[in-house]
């Protein structure tokens, strides 16, 4: 009798591990096949095929692997909605992941390639902003944060030029508090950008207008100290008067 169990628990073990290791050569058949699509430009194609790879078998080692390729094969595929979806997944159930980074890098990168014009709503504008900072505060040696760093400049111009076309709008049409508090939060939150000069003159035009002097002399003073050499600080008095 025993000895017959002993065979039986032999017999059972060979089946389970020829189990795995058929699972395991069918995982990474699967990772084959999509890679192999990838390399044929299929990008959707080969998303999803990267993608079941962890329904399937979600606890072998391409599981991970899948994930991240499906995130990059989304990108190229410009699926920007599927792409955060994955990412945001992956950050969640990951979180000690070495891939992390490149994660963040993705997800910053997709929203990065859906700002809109100066013009629309910066949702987009603004996720790029702070996955990308989230990414240099947690991994600011990682191979990414030198292009998240370049990019974030790029944003804050972006998001500066927006709240200017803002302002603009609202003092053309008599909104004057809106457009100094526009105006002012991109002297605020956007100091490094090209845009501080004219919010600069933009303030003192309102408030000469609207006759709070002392309030326009400050903004003028602040332009031609900090922007002497600008183009607006140059036109300040013949449009707004001397300081």
């Amino acid at each position: 009798m025993i000895k017959k169990i002993l065979i039986l628990i032999f017999i059972f073990s060979s089946i389970s591990c020829s189990g795995k290791k058929t699972e395991k050569e069918s995982a990474e058949l699967a990772y084959t096949k999509a890679f192999k699509s990838l390399k044929e430009k299929t990008y959707s194609q080969a998303a999803d095929e990267f993608e079941k790879i962890d329904s399937d078998f979600p606890f072998s080692k391409w599981a991970k692997k899948g994930q991240i390729m499906a995130i990059y094969a989304r990108y190229k595929d410009q699926d920007h909605g599927k792409l955060t979806q994955i990412a945001e997944d992956f950050l969640r159930m990951n979180p000690n992941s070495e891939f992390i980074s490149y994660v963040l890098y993705m997800k910053g990168l997709s929203h990065y390639k859906q700002m809109p014009s100066i013009e629309r709503a910066q949702d987009s504008t603004q996720q790029a902003s702070y996955t990308f900072r989230e990414l240099i505060a947690r991994f600011p040696t990682s191979e990414y944060s030198q292009d998240a760093t370049e990019k974030i400049e790029l944003i804050d111009e972006h998001l500066a030029g927006a709240k200017m076309s803002i302002g603009r709008f609202q003092a053309k049409n008599g909104n004057y508090i809106g457009a100094i508090n526009n105006f002012k939060e991109v002297i605020r939150r956007y100091r490094q950008t090209n845009q501080i000069a004219e919010a600069y003159f933009r303030l003192g035009e309102i408030y000469t207008k609207i006759g709070f002097k002392k309030e326009a002399r400050n903004a003028i003073r602040n332009l031609k100290n900090k922007f002497p050499e600008s183009d607006w600080a140059k036109i300040t008095d013949q449009k707004l008067g001397n300081d």
